[in-house]
């Protein structure tokens, strides 16, 4: 869609991309821990949403559950963040965003040192970023962490619990 210009007519399809301006389109969860594993970022270490709160355009698949695939082209903000059981092993949990199979730009976490919190449950907030998708691109959050005991280290659950949601910006 175009931006709105003088002299533009009304129309069903640019008044519905207005309404979804700033609009959640996406909520999920993860109510049961999930093993991470050791190491960087992978992967293998997308949270797995197994509780969607909010899905307006019909972007996630439960035959796929760690993705969320774009279902109208233009800006969309990220958010999340991922909780960690405690562990008093390893100093590093981290978050990022990779879309269509690949870590993005500005998607990494500020890794969180856990010299001095190791034997609490913590949150990682995933970097809030803006990014232009195409129908069909799809996002997932990956866990990280380098924790030898327990390892894999499980996402925590309750009120620490990993989320993702995900809102219409606007248009190219």
């Amino acid at each position: 869609m175009t931006n709105w210009l003088a002299g533009m007519r009304l129309t069903a399809g640019r008044l519905y991309e207005t309404d979804l301006i700033g609009r959640t389109a996406f909520l999920a969860n993860r109510n049961a821990s999930q093993a991470i594993t050791t190491g960087g970022d992978t992967a293998a270490n997308a949270l797995q949403w197994d509780t969607v709160d909010l899905d307006i355009l019909g972007g996630w698949n439960p035959a796929q559950p760690t993705r969320w695939t774009c279902q109208r082209a233009g800006w969309w903000l990220l958010q999340g963040a991922v909780g960690f059981n405690a562990s008093a092993s390893g100093t590093v949990r981290e978050c990022c965003w990779y879309v269509n199979g690949g870590l993005i730009s500005m998607g990494r976490s500020h890794p969180i040192n856990m010299t001095s919190i190791a034997a609490n449950a913590l949150t990682v907030d995933a970097r809030s970023v803006p990014r232009l998708m195409s129908v069909g691109d799809y996002v997932q959050l990956i866990a990280a962490h380098n924790s030898t005991a327990p390892s894999p280290l499980d996402t925590a659950t309750g009120s620490y619990r990993p989320y993702i949601a995900i809102s219409y910006a606007g248009p190219a």
